[in-house]
C-alpha cells in the first residue's frame, strides 16, 4: 500500500541548496538598503529644520555602530549589484538579428554603465563639495 507523498518543506529548506541560500541572502540585503535608505530620507528632512537638528542627526550617523551599518548596508548592495549583472544574461533575450550575444558583452556593457555614473557622481560630489 502507497503512503501520501509528503511535501512539507519546513522553515529551513532553502539553507539545504547552496544556490537557494544564496538567492535568499541575496534578497534578504533589500532590507540593509531599505534602511539606508530611510536613514537618507531622515537626513533630508532634518536638513530642512534648523541646524542643531540636523547636526544632532549627522552627529548620530557618524557613531561607529551606524558606521559599521553603513559598511554593510554598501558591501551588501555592492554583491547584491554584481549578482544581479552576472544573472542578468540569462534572462536577457541572447540574440539579435539571429546572432547570438555573448555573457561577457552583456555583463561587460552593465559593469561600464556602473563605473560611468559612478565617476560622475564622484565628480558631482567632488564640484560640490569645492564650492
Amino acid at each position: 500500500m502507497n503512503r501520501p507523498l509528503d511535501r512539507r518543506l519546513g522553515w529551513t529548506w532553502w539553507t539545504r541548496n547552496g544556490s537557494y541560500f544564496r538567492i535568499f541572502l541575496r534578497e534578504a540585503t533589500s532590507a540593509f538598503i531599505l534602511a539606508e535608505v530611510v536613514l537618507f530620507m531622515l537626513l533630508i528632512h532634518k536638513a530642512g529644520q534648523d541646524a542643531e537638528t540636523y547636526l544632532a542627526y549627522r552627529d548620530f550617523l557618524w557613531h561607529p555602530l551606524m558606521v559599521v551599518l553603513h559598511l554593510v548596508a554598501l558591501a551588501f548592495a555592492l554583491w547584491h549589484t554584481v549578482s544581479f549583472f552576472l544573472i542578468a544574461p540569462n534572462a536577457l533575450p541572447n540574440q539579435v538579428a539571429g546572432r547570438r550575444i555573448p555573457a561577457a558583452f552583456i555583463i561587460g556593457q552593465q559593469f561600464a554603465g556602473l563605473a560611468a555614473v559612478t565617476l560622475l557622481l564622484f565628480l558631482w560630489v567632488a564640484w560640490v563639495g569645492a564650492t
